[in-house]
């Protein structure tokens, strides 16, 4: 299944969720709002015109909420990724250490959640920006003598576990694709820029009020 289409059976059941407020109003819902703290794992994916071979980062997410009903909530996500120094495939420079620049992510999503008996699992996605640090140090890959921010989309799953009214336990996987504009420097080449994959694995916790 394409991103496309799956961002597309996230707007169906978006639509969806607008008949069921009738079922969100006999849950008992009352926390609103929702602070999510995460950490975990991000790969960066190997492509033709910035990235010779795959990097695994450390990921630092920080998460907003607002919840319409139990089942539909809107999200702003702001994640910091912390490059990790590895083994990488430079081709006819051989395998050196290596890692890639500081990325930020700031995205806006739309979430929709089932809950369940004590666990409560969830679709979500949205848009927003990547932003890929300037950096000219000699173990960058790619180096960036400035800046580059590339729209995004991303798509994904996860599950929330209650462990009072208050705090919860959050786990989420997150599929995020940025597009470089073709001129962009240190990650284009010869007019052209391919999509930059990343995907990524967290926990941590959740606080409703």
């Amino acid at each position: 299944m394409s991103p496309w289409n799956i961002v597309a059976a996230l707007a169906a059941a978006v639509m969806l969720e607008g008949a069921q407020g009738a079922i969100a109003q006999e849950s008992g819902f009352v926390s609103h709002s929702e602070l999510s703290v995460m950490g975990g794992a991000q790969a960066l994916d190997q492509n033709d015109t910035a990235l010779p071979d795959h990097f695994v980062n450390v990921p630092v997410v920080g998460a907003l909420a607002y919840h319409f009903s139990p089942n539909l909530a809107a999200e702003g996500e702001f994640a910091w990724v912390i490059p990790v120094k590895q083994s990488v495939d430079l081709g006819a420079s051989g395998t050196q250490d290596r890692k890639s620049p500081d990325i930020l992510s700031y995205l806006a999503n739309a979430r929709v959640s089932w809950p369940l008996s004590g666990w409560t699992p969830y679709l979500t996605g949205g848009l927003g920006a990547v932003t890929f640090l300037s950096t000219t140090g000699q173990d960058r890959v790619p180096q960036l003598s400035s800046s580059q921010t590339a729209f995004a989309i991303d798509m994904g799953a996860g599950v929330m576990v209650g462990l009072n009214a208050h705090w919860g336990l959050r786990g989420d996987f997150r599929s995020l694709a940025a597009f470089p504009a073709k001129d962009a420097p240190g990650l284009s080449s010869s007019g052209t820029a391919d999509t930059i994959w990343m995907e990524r694995v967290t926990a941590g916790l959740a606080y409703r009020f």
